[in-house]
């Protein structure tokens, strides 16, 4: 018995480092896909300036995507953190635009990681289509 609280201690810690597991990373995907037959251009801002960690995307035709990864600590990370923006604008063929915030469009942000379909674990696809070229507004000048 004496033998067993002396080592109590080196047993207890021993015991305490097996139940402490480190985080899992996980990585996540996202992927922004052209469903339309116009050409595409994304464009990332960060604070209303260009993001300069992302330059502008040019999807020209339907099935062109763009993709961006990220690792985190824990759950799938968002795509606000993955694009590392707070907006997004589309531009559509240089006519029109659409831009998306966390909030906005409701039901179909491209900041939002529930407006994106899961297509496997960590990886999840947003579709340009008819439905963001109809809630876009014509470009007053040049669509920049």
């Amino acid at each position: 018995m004496k033998r067993l609280i002396k080592h109590l201690p080196t047993i207890l810690i021993g015991l305490s480092l097996f139940g402490c597991t480190p985080e899992q990373s996980t990585l996540s995907e996202y992927t922004i896909q052209n469903d339309l037959d116009v050409p595409v251009i994304l464009k990332f801002l960060k604070n209303g300036e260009p993001n300069t960690e992302i330059p502008l995307v040019t999807l020209d035709s339907f099935g062109d995507s763009f993709k961006r990864s990220a690792e985190t600590l824990g759950s799938s990370t968002s795509p606000f953190d993955v694009f590392n923006s707070d907006s997004i604008l589309i531009i559509f063929d240089g006519n029109s635009r659409q831009g998306h915030n966390l909030f906005e469009p409701k039901g179909s942000s491209l900041l939002n990681q529930q407006d994106y379909q899961r297509v496997d674990t960590g990886k999840f696809l947003y579709r340009i289509g008819q439905e963001n070229l109809s809630a876009s507004v014509p470009c007053e000048n040049a669509c920049n």
